[in-house]
């Protein structure tokens, strides 16, 4: 059998015959069907695609905003806001004229020297106008193109916004930087990676903080034209292969929605944790939902921002919620009353709560067994909320083998046994 024969026989599916030759006119389409230009510089050529987008622009039915101004305060303060590879936390006033959004399509999602970038969209403000610009690599060597190009647009910006770039977006980037011998340091941009913030405000609603499920769930967008994110890599090596750029479509369309969310979700996030530090009372319809407010509220309690945490969890309790989340709520707000001195008011609730028909609490009678114990020195009452906390705990058959609630009672035991000396010591007997 000759060379050519037996070469041909690996070819099991016949898709050379199929998809028929690569040629450089067949992989340049992609070019005509997004309108975009064969740019270049000294490490070769690549494709370029530029949009834009002004704020009343509807953009397969998604408006955008009808204002760029986002405070940025509070988003640089629960955003991943310290310089990259520093443990310095960055003190420039947030601009979102300066910040420029990222969003990589790759050639694999688990990351590592083989994965590629293969098109990277960045999307910033340029005046009154937001601007898209997708960098594409028809073949692996004009990676150093695309590299080099971005680079240098990247450049112009102080702030770089993503969705989970922190773990991914930005160490593949440098690994290509890295392996092509070219400069790129993370640490020049303050980095907002915005699923942390999605994270904090939306995980106790919407459970998985993937962004498409952002987008449905909380920007009540459905993409028109899509294509899964497990199928990207595929697709690029389907053209690699054949040159057929139709395919291809779909992941600019996805790579541009995935920018356009980040706008998006930048915008979102600062209107509500701007909404929940107003001094004034704001609706829930500035917010969205009960549980959200609630988790609003705890962004404001980790940020000290002890007042704007009072105001969510009071309008949140003031919702028809289900008893858990009545508890959680409450035990938070009482815990905000007890960092900020008002001792009553924490009591107050902490008294209504194991008095109620809400679910049991732990830490609502260990702080009441604390309160009456070291405050009031009323160490029966004390006892009381500490025996009661120990049946409760103790006749719960599905706890008893937590190491966490192992570790309660034997808490609660040596405080009982504490209360025990003491009432022993005033009054002279033990049979009380």
């Amino acid at each position: 059998m000759e060379l050519e024969d037996r070469l041909k026989s690996f070819d099991r599916f016949n898709l050379t015959h199929q998809r028929g030759a690569v040629t450089p006119q067949g992989k340049d389409r992609i070019v005509e069907l997004l309108d975009g230009e064969m740019a270049e510089n000294r490490f070769g050529r690549f494709v370029l695609v530029r949009k834009r987008f002004d704020q009343n622009k509807l953009y397969q039915e998604i408006k955008l905003s009808s204002s760029w101004d986002i405070n940025g305060e509070f988003l640089a303060r629960i955003c991943s806001s310290r310089k990259s590879g520093t443990k310095e936390t960055c003190q420039i006033p947030f601009d979102l004229k300066e910040t420029i959004f990222i969003d990589c399509e790759t050639t694999g999602l688990a990351g590592g020297v083989g994965t590629y970038a293969f098109l990277v969209g960045l999307g910033y403000l340029n005046q009154e106008e937001f601007w898209i610009e997708q960098y594409f690599m028809q073949d692996f060597h004009q990676e150093g193109a695309i590299l080099s190009a971005i680079a240098e647009r990247l450049g112009g910006f102080k702030f770089l916004v993503s969705f989970n770039g922190k773990c991914y977006d930005l160490p593949l980037l440098e690994n290509r930087f890295v392996i092509n011998r070219m400069d790129f340091d993370p640490a020049n941009w303050v980095h907002f990676d915005l699923l942390f913030p999605c994270r904090r405000l939306w995980k106790r609603r919407i459970g998985e903080c993937s962004l498409s499920n952002i987008e449905q769930r909380i920007l009540t967008v459905r993409r028109e034209i899509d294509v899964p994110s497990f199928m990207v890599p595929q697709i690029y090596f389907d053209y690699l292969r054949s040159g057929e750029a139709e395919p291809l479509i779909p992941v600019f369309y996805h790579n541009t929605y995935d920018i356009l969310s980040l706008l998006r979700l930048s915008i979102l996030i600062d209107q509500a944790l701007s909404a929940g530090s107003i001094g004034e009372d704001f609706s829930l319809a500035e917010i969205g939902d009960p549980i959200d407010l609630y988790s609003l509220g705890r962004i404001h309690q980790n940020l000290g921002n002890c007042q704007a945490s009072v105001r969510c969890f009071k309008q949140a309790l003031s919702e028809n919620l289900p008893p858990q989340w009545q508890l959680e709520i409450s035990v938070s707000l009482a815990f905000v009353y007890k960092k900020t001195g008002c001792m009553e008011e924490a009591v107050r609730m902490w008294q209504k709560l194991s008095e109620g028909n809400l679910p049991f609490s732990f830490s609502v009678h260990e702080e009441l067994a604390k309160y009456y114990e070291h405050k009031r020195k009323d160490y029966l009452k004390a006892l009381s909320f500490v025996e009661r906390a120990i049946s409760q705990l103790s006749s719960d058959l599905s706890l008893s083998f937590a190491l966490v609630h192992q570790r309660r009672l034997n808490s609660l035991e040596y405080r009982k046994s504490r209360l025990e000396r003491r009432i022993k010591k005033a009054t002279g007997y033990v049979g009380y």
